[in-house]
């Protein structure tokens, strides 16, 4: 076999590997946390540096990608690593795309959006 068919063929294994289900998933923070965890992990895996712990999840991009970042920690409460993004509440609640795109965080009267930009995603096809 050619390198240029057994690239593209390893390139469609791992296109079939980073499928997900195309349901959108409700986790509750505080019964949920292993779940969330699991789904982070799936979520984040191999797009930079990732942490997870019993108390916090943390997702942070490695250069030279665009500079961006989550972390979570079991109380609900948000970092969010990128420009302008200023969050001071408390979620209850994580709902995942079936992508694994995006999240949303929600809590009493707040709601957050973090989408994974598209230069990262682009690591999901190329890394592996």
């Amino acid at each position: 076999m050619s390198s240029r068919a057994t690239i593209l063929q390893r390139r469609r294994q791992r296109a079939k590997r980073t499928r997900h289900d195309t349901t959108t998933v409700l986790f509750n923070i505080e019964r949920d946390w292993d779940e969330i965890s699991l789904r982070f992990r799936q979520m984040f895996g191999g797009l930079g540096v990732l942490d997870l712990s019993e108390h916090l999840l943390e997702f942070c991009s490695q250069p030279p990608a665009v500079p961006t970042g989550i972390s979570l920690d079991r109380q609900g409460r948000l970092l969010a690593n990128m420009p302008l993004h200023s969050i001071e509440s408390s979620f209850t609640t994580v709902f995942f795309d079936g992508g694994l795109t995006f999240l949303r965080l929600e809590g009493p009267g707040a709601s957050y959006t973090y989408t994974v930009p598209s230069e990262i995603l682009a690591l999901r096809v190329t890394s592996g």
